[in-house]
């Protein structure tokens, strides 16, 4: 098979159990590399050299790393020669880490904003974990007595998640009723330019709708929820692994506190 054919084959070997939006990002990469290496898209996968592999990683040395380790495995997969390349490791951004007093600041700031919606959305994403492109899905029918039943068709792993309620998100829910008049929860899908202008006037950091899945995830560890639960209600597939590493400045000192309790 071509390098082409053998992409394609790739990625439709793994179409059945992705979801529409990773079969989508596929055919992009898929798109991409041909439109950037059309000498060799039509060559035979298993005649492409270690060279031409070595000579065609600089034309993609720019990407992010998440769309440059995407094109890395699809080579790695597709080319015999390519298996000799490696992903780059994934730099962790740094967030900012509000208190309880500038969550308020912001949210007082948010409130304020003239036919907007966002505080109630900032609020949902705060107590649930959501990222803002699961969230905006959600529907009222997912909502039960004290949890969230998020369907594998809105989740980013295709997998169903539980996510309990916590304190707080009764009274959010309350408030999107009242503004709400569809099947959807969020009565708006995003809150990015309203949130933008609410930082600035609250004097705080500019922050994205992902920022309050962090903080969700740090208010969670500091109320001393063990790390694997934490993992399971945001829907990662490492049993904690990854907040491991990440949240270890606030896992450390619930160490401490735990083993101070100990008894042998």
């Amino acid at each position: 098979m071509t390098l082409r054919e053998s992409l394609l084959h790739w990625a439709a070997l793994r179409a059945p159990v992705v979801k529409p939006s990773t079969r989508q990002y596929h055919g992009e990469l898929i798109e991409y590399i041909c439109r950037l290496w059309p000498d060799r898209c039509d060559w035979p996968a298993v005649q492409i050299s270690e060279l031409d592999v070595g000579a065609f990683i600089p034309r993609i040395s720019d990407l992010s790393s998440s769309r440059y380790n995407g094109i890395v495995t699809m080579l790695k997969a597709t080319i015999p020669t390519a298996r000799v390349l490696r992903r780059r490791r994934i730099q962790v951004k740094e967030r900012a880490l509000l208190s309880q007093l500038e969550f308020a600041r912001l949210l007082d700031a948010l409130d304020k904003r003239p036919r907007s919606h966002a505080g109630l959305v900032i609020r949902f994403l705060a107590h649930t974990g959501l990222r803002i492109n699961e969230a905006r899905q959600l529907k009222w029918s997912d909502v039960q007595a004290d949890y969230f039943l998020v369907p594998a068709s809105v989740t980013k792993n295709a997998r169903v998640r539980v996510i309990p309620f916590v304190n707080g998100i009764r009274e959010t829910l309350e408030g999107l009723r009242r503004v709400g008049d569809g099947e959807h929860i969020l009565p708006q899908s995003a809150a990015k330019r309203s949130l933008a202008t609410a930082c600035k006037l609250a004097g705080l950091p500019r922050l994205t709708h992902h920022d309050f899945r962090h903080l969700f995830t740090t208010r969670c560890i500091e109320s001393e929820v063990d790390v694997g639960t934490v993992a399971r209600w945001r829907g990662d597939r490492d049993g904690g692994a990854m907040l491991l590493k990440w949240y270890f400045h606030l896992l450390d000192p619930h160490s401490r506190r735990m083993a101070a309790k100990v008894k042998v």
